[in-house]
């Protein structure tokens, strides 16, 4: 992930970051593969700022609404299986 773009999801980054990060959100949402590595991220908790999560999910989102039937078989289970890791990683109250 481009970490300098990921500093513009922050509601405090000014508007150069905020730009470049929309920027970089629309590549990824547009990018064949890209999602891959979204879900990545999540599944194994490499961020733990919640605008880089909300990020990752609305671009898995997109590819679920708009690709998921172009999927392979293998690729829509790697999207079930991320969502579920990161739900079972959730910390219960």
């Amino acid at each position: 992930m481009d970490e300098q773009a990921l500093l513009g999801l922050n509601p405090n980054a000014d508007a150069r970051y905020r730009q470049r990060a929309m920027a970089y959100f629309e590549q990824l949402k547009e990018s064949q593969d890209a999602w891959e590595v979204c879900a990545e991220a999540l599944a194994k908790g490499i961020y733990n700022d919640d605008h880089v999560k909300f990020f990752c999910f609305q671009v898995l989102e997109h590819q679920i609404k708009f690709r998921h039937a172009g999927l392979s078989a293998v690729q829509q289970q790697l999207i079930r299986e991320t969502l579920m890791k990161w739900l079972q990683c959730q910390p219960t109250t």
